[in-house]
């Protein structure tokens, strides 16, 4: 979800240049016939690690409408997350979901990008209906659903008892209150009896490294460094980074201390396990080197598609998908023939995914038999690499050469 804040307004102001190089165009436009008032201005910012602001343009539309073409550009060799809004006395009116580009030195093309309405939520609250958990908020005679992937603006509509809220142009989508506890539907699907939880707090940034063992925790502002097992942390806050060349800098020097993260996959030198990016903390005399980011983030959130497996190829009419939720620790997909599931444990250690439990549709005998063979695999996998292509790799402790290879789908 997308907020501009007064704050926020004011990092942009004071953000730290970058050296741009990269073009990325794109058009906004919305569904609803409504016309943009006088006065609106679009605002586009594109942002990196740490949040760091790598571009932002804005304009005034001048009273003209949708659809509206904008152009901005980025560092090269970084990725970014890129969010527009329109906007009328400082209050957003329409918004896009975050839109990520990954890093590289050539011109991007975002197409037409749909906003949605902005909804201000109030008294927003955390939900878990089993295993899924959502947020909801009031506004006005509305309620704001998010879940994962969708945020819906539901109407209030009569209940015999409670409060329901309800899709106008889907029945089977609405969020009825009873009590202490409630009852959500998506699309027809019934969740779980839903409860109030305490919200899931942001999740700090960590880097580690061995030889010596350090690690270096960014939470809430703050940087905290133990540079070695036993010693006292060293903390100060963050600055705004700088960009020399596709690293990012955080120098504080109160603490004598220099951070750099780069995009470039990191491999634990003990078990070899990939984070997403390479650390380098520079700190009195030391020189410590190592990795950062989650592991999850390298598998997680895009759906990869099976390209070999056991070096013995795919039946050409096979789709053979993956996909690990990092909230529920469920990877599931398309066997071939039928829908799977299973559970995945990563940790330093590495990778591990349980029996797959799937659906039981017959199809042709060579996409069952390979399907059988997919789900033998999936219990032998240990540990998972990405190679410089991008290619996921997922290998077994006995095996050199990967058991299956795929790719993000397209």
């Amino acid at each position: 979800m997308f907020r501009l804040a007064c704050v926020s307004l004011l990092a942009l102001a004071f953000a730290t240049p970058a050296a741009v190089a990269r073009p990325v165009e794109g058009m906004l436009t919305y569904l609803a016939r409504v016309a943009l008032p006088a006065g609106a201005e679009i605002v586009i910012e594109a942002r990196g690690l740490q949040d760091t602001l790598l571009a932002e343009t804005r304009f005034q539309t001048g009273g003209r409408q949708v659809p509206l073409p904008f152009a901005l550009t980025l560092p090269d060799g970084v990725s970014a997350r890129i969010r527009a809004a329109v906007v009328m006395d400082g209050q957003p009116l329409w918004v896009s979901d975050a839109i990520t580009v990954t890093a590289g030195d050539t011109p991007v093309a975002l197409g037409e990008i749909v906003l949605n309405s902005f909804q201000p939520m109030g008294f927003a609250s955390t939900l878990r209906c089993g295993d899924v958990r959502l947020r909801v908020g009031f506004f006005e005679d509305r309620a704001v659903l998010e879940t994962e992937t969708d945020r819906l603006i539901l109407s209030q509509v009569p209940a015999a008892s409670g409060a329901k809220f309800e899709d106008p142009a889907d029945s089977g989508t609405f969020y009825w209150s009873r009590g202490d506890t409630a009852l959500v539907s998506l699309a027809g699907e019934e969740l779980p009896e839903c409860v109030a939880v305490p919200p899931e707090p942001d999740q700090p940034y960590r880097a580690r490294g061995t030889e010596p063992f350090w690690s270096l925790t960014i939470a809430g502002g703050q940087v905290e460094l133990i540079p070695n097992i036993g010693m006292a942390p060293v903390r100060t806050r963050l600055p705004r980074a700088g960009l020399d060349g596709a690293d990012f800098v955080f120098d504080m020097a109160s603490a004598g201390m220099v951070l750099r993260l780069s995009e470039t996959i990191c491999r634990d030198l003990m078990t070899g396990t990939p984070y997403p990016q390479t650390v380098s903390v520079t700190w009195q005399e030391s020189d410590l080197q190592g990795c950062g980011g989650e592991s999850i983030d390298l598998l997680a959130g895009v759906e990869w598609v099976v390209e070999d497996l056991d070096n013995a190829g795919i039946v050409d009419s096979a789709n053979v998908t993956m996909e690990f939720d990092a909230a529920s620790r469920r990877l599931a997909g398309r066997g071939g023939c039928n829908r799977y599931n299973a559970a995945f444990d990563l940790s330093g250690e590495g990778l591990s995914i349980g029996p797959a439990a799937a659906t039981r549709m017959a199809c042709a005998p060579a996409l069952m038999e390979q399907e059988q063979r997919f789900f033998a695999v999936l219990a032998r996998i240990s540990r998972f690499d990405i190679d410089p292509t991008g290619a996921l790799l997922l290998y077994s402790n006995d095996q050199q050469e990967p058991l299956i290879k795929a790719r993000i789908a397209e």
